[in-house]
């Protein structure tokens, strides 16, 4: 169907690939096709064809925090991986494309005594599903830093959008409510002691891997933070830490992460996301909604 058209245009794709290799959640049927852009002239002439001809599609950064459905995606998956460059505008602002992931990121900073996203570090995504949710961890948000986005519009029109323009929020941004594509961000940082930096850095890791079941497939927090509470507290009040729907389960070491014991469908975590927001409104009154995208 679509093989003519990735080739002639020579634009990397796979067929019939299976989704459990992109997100960490490691669930999903098949992608009809993955696509591959290099750059942002690639994912117009992607989007102008599959508008055309009326394909769906769905973009996808590293997929820490997206579930694809058992079924699979009968349509194409633009996955930015490909779209990673990195380049300093002066000493302390740097624009940085979608693909770049943010471990990546927070290293090369550091290197050069810059701050502003180290809080960032471990989280197992990219900057465009960053700035798409507006990541954020100890305090910290990624809209911090962000100066401007650059994007493809919906009329496939390159254009750059004012951090103010963004509406930023928890978890939440202009670009989860249209059809742009996230090309990349500038970032503006701060002079910062290296050492300090890469100290705190660190220690972010130690917590993560003390606190968090990161030995196991998961999307991450799987529920976003309730105001005024937490929603893993919540969670283990009820005393639904451990529990099981299938091959998914409710962390026994963190409540808030749900994770694949090693068999789990999108059915199974969907389920037990849902029994568990039941559950905790049910007995607290309080109403915890899932983080992750199901696909």
């Amino acid at each position: 169907m679509l093989d003519n058209f990735f080739i002639d245009n020579e634009i990397s794709y796979l067929e019939n690939e299976s989704l459990k290799k992109y997100n960490t959640f490691k669930v999903g049927g098949e992608a009809r096709y993955i696509a591959f852009p290099k750059n942002e002239n690639q994912v117009i002439t992607i989007l102008r064809h599959l508008n055309e001809q009326k394909i769906k599609y769905y973009f996808l950064g590293r997929g820490s925090n997206v579930i694809f459905r058992d079924e699979g995606f009968d349509g194409v998956i633009i996955k930015t991986s490909n779209i990673n460059k990195i380049e300093f505008i002066d000493n302390n602002t740097v624009y940085v494309q979608a693909g770049v992931s943010l471990n990546n990121i927070c290293k090369i900073l550091q290197e050069k005594s810059l701050s502003g996203i180290e809080f960032c570090y471990g989280i197992p995504g990219n900057i465009g599903g960053a700035v798409y949710m507006n990541a954020g961890a100890y305090g910290g948000e990624i809209c911090q830093t962000i100066q401007s986005v650059k994007y493809i519009d919906e009329n496939l029109e390159v254009k750059t959008i004012n951090v103010n323009d963004c509406n930023f929020s928890y978890r939440n941004s202009i670009f989860q409510h249209k059809k742009w594509f996230i090309i990349g961000c500038t970032l503006k940082l701060e002079k910062d002691n290296k050492v300090k930096i890469k100290n705190f850095m660190e220690e972010i890791m130690r917590k993560r891997l003390e606190k968090q079941p990161l030995d196991m497939p998961s999307a991450g927090s799987s529920f976003k933070r309730p105001e005024g509470y937490f929603a893993a507290a919540l969670i283990e009040e009820c005393g639904l830490k451990g529990y099981s729907i299938g091959g998914a389960q409710i962390s026994a070491k963190h409540a808030g992460f749900i994770v694949n014991k090693g068999n789990a469908t999108c059915k199974d975590i969907q389920q037990l996301a849902e029994y568990a927001e039941k559950f905790v409104l049910e007995k607290t009154g309080v109403a915890i909604e899932k983080e992750m995208i199901i696909v």
